[in-house]
């Protein structure tokens, strides 16, 4: 729905300028401050790790 969105961005980005290989633990525990309504976080957790291949 993109209400997320603008945080989830934000959240994922400074997670990949400390760590450019987070594991999904990191993920996990980084992204659970921003809560998703559609309950993507699958979803999301594989775009941080193919953002992650891309920096």
């Amino acid at each position: 729905c993109g209400y997320c969105q603008p945080g989830q961005i934000m959240i994922a980005a400074a997670l990949l300028a400390k760590n450019r290989k987070p594991s999904d633990e990191d993920i996990d525990n980084t992204m659970s401050r921003a809560l998703c309504r559609c309950g993507t976080y699958q979803r999301i957790r594989r775009a941080i790790h193919r953002a992650a291949q891309e920096v």
